[in-house]
């Protein structure tokens, strides 16, 4: 009984189960990241580039990931190529659709870049030449490239600086405003984030013609007639296949009494043998492999032996 109340219970929550596995696992990479990988250059102009790199090019790879593994993207995209009622008169739709891929795309790459702001590194490291130093009168006889030559140092305690006595106090307080500055932007980012989702879920919801419960329904007989479309899709393509290597082999795995079977050819071998591709697009029925297009194409006069042979002789 505690079993089923917690299937009841998870039912239907799979995409927030989903969404924080996905934040969860990013914070955790994140972190992990920084601390064996991350190591300040602590040179002027190289800061900002080395900072950079870290924070945006893991966005974005997470970004492309969130849209590649999305079965709605490519819904969209061959939709466009190969569908004759998405057009651009389906405004709309495809505004939608897109929303709600995004939605899902971008969970991954705001968290590493929310994270990656509340931890301060990156942002320490990329910035401090840029500190401003109005309230350190030990600046003020240096020339423009010297201090920030001496600030792009500042987020590496283990390098020396020279030319100002007793930098430590200096150097903690600008690591401490740039902390600052990090986390602030952190948050705010969470923030925005925030309300532009809770934005996004609450506009279609009351656009939408449909009651509460009605909605309720309509999104359990997508769920519904999607689970129930792949298994019959898999049903299917076992029955079609097995058609296929019945006729190559003389038998399938389901058969409990097999009385012959088929001996292929070299040529039956080297035919389904290759890169699976399409090989017809124009007429019907699509052949789906080179085994279909060798069980549509063969003419060559069948093999067969008993299988009471095979086994005497072995």
């Amino acid at each position: 009984m505690p079993i089923t109340n917690l299937l009841t219970f998870w039912k239907g929550r799979e995409k927030v189960v989903l969404n924080t596995v996905i934040t969860l696992t990013t914070v955790f990479s994140q972190q992990a990241f920084s601390f064996f990988t991350f190591k300040c250059p602590c040179k002027m102009t190289l800061n900002l580039y080395y900072a950079l790199s870290f924070i945006a090019v893991p966005a974005l790879v997470l970004l492309i990931l969130g849209y590649a593994i999305n079965n709605m993207t490519w819904k969209l995209i061959m939709s466009f190529r190969n569908g004759t009622q998405l057009k651009l008169n389906s405004c709309k739709l495809i505004c939608f659709v897109l929303l709600s891929v995004t939605g899902r795309a971008v969970i991954a790459p705001v968290t590493w870049v929310a994270v990656t702001l509340l931890n301060g590194l990156y942002y320490q490291c990329g910035m401090s030449e840029f500190l401003s130093v109005s309230s350190w009168n030990v600046f003020q006889n240096l020339t423009l490239r010297e201090r920030k030559d001496i600030l792009a140092r500042f987020p590496c305690p283990k390098v020396s600086i020279k030319k100002i006595h007793n930098i430590s106090e200096i150097r903690n307080e600008a690591n401490r405003i740039l902390l600052y500055q990090s986390q602030v932007a952190g948050w705010i980012l969470v923030a925005s984030v925030t309300i532009i989702a809770f934005l996004i879920v609450c506009i279609p919801r009351y656009c939408s013609p449909l009651c509460f419960l009605h909605l309720n329904y309509w999104v359990q007989y997508l769920e519904n007639e999607s689970s129930l479309f792949q298994e019959a899709a898999k049903r299917h393509s076992q029955l079609y296949a097995s058609k296929h290597i019945k006729r190559f082999f003389g038998f399938t795995a389901q058969e409990n009494e097999v009385k012959k079977i088929r001996l292929p050819s070299r040529k039956d071998w080297r035919m389904i043998s290759g890169i699976n591709v399409f090989t017809k697009f124009d007429s019907d029925p699509c052949q789906y492999s080179l085994l279909h297009k060798w069980a549509d194409e063969i003419t060559a006069n069948d093999n067969y032996i008993p299988v009471d042979d095979v086994v005497s002789e072995t």
